[in-house]
């Protein structure tokens, strides 16, 4: 009856592994969520690869001296939108690195006391000012045309800004461990996110992005990952980066780029983390010769696919060139290969087992005692039990005699 069991066993491992089998090599998917809580990768844009790389400035040369080069941003002109932490300054340069205007460090009645983070949306120029406390909206002269103080909400430690497509300004709060989200006229909307390395927690966010689908990336610093929002501000993904990301942008392609400051390289990514390429690493290009803190996209659909590095002493541009997808890595868990090697390693134990037990019942056999045990302890109990049996036969003939 347990032969039967057995066999019936492996018949039912057998059967569905083979289904498994002829699922995978048919392509069919079965819809199975990441692991890091997103979806799974489908569709994943091209990969990249980095073909020149132009210095276009540096501190001193292009740029005036005594600077330290903060963040950058790219006008839809494909001008650069650049904040200068040192000199208290905003500066905005052509696409060829050359200086276009300075504003700062007045504006009007304010003065910038350590520029930040910046953003351009249509021709209005956003600039956190993490020395003040404030948020600032000027329009294309350089003149102020809103603030928001952000002293009243207990801020430590600003740095990324973005702006979405309906002018909502995106600060990160870096030591707090949130976003602040603050509509057009400055009313606070959101404070997004909290302290932790769950979905959904920052351990000191950096930067943020918009990708095409208004859905948001952080460089979540700390957590040495970029963690993935949508647009309802629920987060969605989180992917490890393997290094702490300062910097990251978005091309319309929907690639994610992400700095690498102690390497010098930029890492690009898809919106679920599988790595499209790596800039500035060995053997795969020139290099960045800046150390990288922040990365901005070329804006423009007929624009050389491209991206502004900056690095506190200065900003390289770096063409790239599509490359064909990625094939899938190990980023995502293949669960029908798992099942079909889980099936088949069942069938081998079951088999083996099922073999020991058909080869020890051939060899034993049944008795009307129950089964023989062949070892010396088993043979030395049956040789007593049987002296003793034949013991009780002769006492009792003993006594048939005496009567």
């Amino acid at each position: 009856m347990q032969v039967k069991r057995t066999r019936r066993l492996i018949g039912a491992a057998t059967l569905v592994a083979l289904l498994a089998i002829f699922a995978n090599v048919a392509g069919l998917e079965v819809p199975l969520t990441r692991l890091t809580g997103g979806g799974a990768d489908r569709g994943a844009p091209p990969g990249v690869r980095a073909i020149a790389a132009n210095m276009l400035l540096r501190v001193g040369a292009g740029a005036p001296p005594g600077g330290e080069l903060a963040f950058v941003a790219v006008e839809p002109t494909g001008n650069l939108f650049v904040s200068d932490a040192k000199r208290q300054t905003l500066m905005r340069f052509d696409p060829g690195g050359q200086l276009l205007s300075e504003w700062g460090p007045r504006l009007g009645n304010f003065a910038l006391a350590e520029p930040a983070g910046v953003a351009v949306r249509g021709d209005s120029f956003y600039v956190v000012d993490r020395g003040s406390p404030r948020l600032f909206r000027l329009d294309v002269a350089g003149r102020v045309q809103g603030t928001v103080n952000l002293a009243s909400y207990g801020t430590y430690g600003l740095n990324g800004l973005a702006v979405d497509a309906n002018g909502n300004a995106y600060v990160a709060d870096t030591g707090r461990n949130r976003l602040l989200v603050f509509s057009p006229n400055g009313q606070l909307i959101k404070q997004v996110g909290h302290s932790g390395s769950d979905i959904g927690g920052f351990t000191q966010p950096m930067m943020l992005a918009f990708a095409p689908d208004s859905s948001f990336f952080v460089a979540d610093w700390e957590n040495n990952r970029v963690e993935r929002w949508d647009a309802s501000f629920q987060a969605t993904d989180a992917w490890p980066t393997g290094f702490r990301p300062f910097g990251v942008a978005i091309d319309q392609l929907g690639r994610v780029f992400v700095t690498d400051a102690d390497r010098r390289r930029v890492q690009a990514y898809s919106a679920q983390g599988a790595l499209l390429g790596e800039i500035g690493a060995p053997g795969s290009g020139p290099a960045v010769e800046v150390s990288p803190k922040q990365v901005a996209a070329a804006v423009g659909a007929s624009a050389q696919p491209s991206v502004y590095v900056l690095g506190s002493d200065g900003i390289e541009r770096i063409d790239l060139q599509n490359t064909a997808p990625p094939p899938p890595s190990g980023a995502d868990v293949d669960l029908v290969s798992l099942a079909v090697i889980g099936g088949m390693a069942a069938l081998l134990v079951l088999a083996v087992l099922s073999r020991r037990r058909r080869r020890r019942a051939a060899s034993l056999g049944p008795t009307p005692d129950g089964p023989i045990r062949l070892d010396a302890k088993d043979g030395a109990q049956r040789q007593h039990q049987k002296a003793g049996r034949d013991e009780d036969l002769l006492i009792a003939h003993e006594a048939e005699r005496k009567q």
